[in-house]
């Protein structure tokens, strides 16, 4: 699997998650069994590095899990393209096409987190095909569309 860091779908959030990145403590793009503990130790929340990883992944046909700029990801392992990733420790973000998207507009999925030191995710600023994950039992059919999007794009 490689991260394709040229790809202008991936402009935004690659420039988001580089933000906070320590290269002298992990590899831009790196498998997560390169990474000691990165259920625990890549800064959010087990829970919601579980839910990006493991549970919105059920439908996928084929292993998505990589770390992108120390953070967890789902990455489409042909295109290179991002389309989730952890926001912190409690928050995360998902890459969903058109049709899904507005239905999970409809279902109050946000754009914009409020971490509890008062600063904000927008995400606005990475794209206009990114929501806020909520937890929704939909969530693993939105990123099996926006797998399948991202191999035809």
């Amino acid at each position: 699997m490689r991260v394709s860091f040229e790809h202008p779908a991936n402009t935004g959030v690659l420039r988001h998650l580089r933000r906070g990145w320590n290269e002298s403590r992990i590899a831009a793009s790196e498998a997560p069994e390169r990474v000691a503990d990165p259920y625990q130790g890549l800064g959010s929340h087990p829970d919601v590095v579980q839910r990006v990883w493991d549970e919105l992944t059920v439908r996928l046909p084929e292993r998505c899990r990589w770390v992108v700029y120390g953070c967890p990801a789902l990455v489409h392992p042909r295109a290179g393209t991002v389309f989730a990733f952890t926001a912190g420790s409690l928050a995360y973000a998902l890459r969903v096409p058109a049709p899904e998207r507005a239905a999970a507009l409809r279902q109050g999925a946000g754009r914009v987190h409020t971490y509890g030191d008062g600063s904000t995710l927008d995400l606005g600023e990475i794209g206009e095909d990114w929501i806020l994950g909520g937890w929704r039992r939909e969530e693993p059919d939105w990123c099996l569309a926006a797998y399948a999007h991202l191999a035809t794009a």
